[in-house]
């Protein structure tokens, strides 16, 4: 046996992390909000709509505060902020950054975004939704 055989695989890992997943309710035929790592202490959410328009990147802390919000009920979003459109749908933005773009979602895509925070799908350690595009 060989020292590196018992060495972590810290490149699977961060290979892993910042793919983009979304949640494993969202179905091919609509959107999502998708995340991924793309370092560490930092998350970056996008839309499966538009996989190459505008993201909001966030320190790991806001993101698994803004998924709690959400799993619980509760409306205390602080940085990323969720407004609820008459049709059904929402943006987010990122209050603390000035021109923050705007993500635009469905209900169907709030719904199943829903679903994966529910399953804990989406948190910012290591997402383990299903793997986008």
């Amino acid at each position: 046996m060989h020292p590196e055989d018992d060495a972590p695989n810290t490149q699977s890992y961060e290979q892993t992390a910042t793919r983009w997943v979304k949640s494993s309710a969202s179905t091919s035929a609509q959107g999502c909000v998708q995340v991924r790592v793309p370092r560490a202490g930092m998350v970056e959410i996008g839309d499966t709509k538009n996989p190459d328009g505008p993201t909001l990147t966030v320190p790991d802390t806001d993101w698994d505060h803004f998924l709690t919000q959400v799993a619980t009920g509760r409306t205390d979003y602080r940085r990323l902020r969720p407004t609820f459109l008459p049709h059904g749908g929402f943006t987010l933005t990122d209050t603390t950054t000035p021109h923050s773009p705007v993500l635009v979602f469905t209900q169907p895509e709030w719904d199943a975004f829903k679903l994966g925070v529910d399953a804990g799908e989406l948190h910012s350690g290591h997402p383990r939704g299903v793997l986008v595009g």
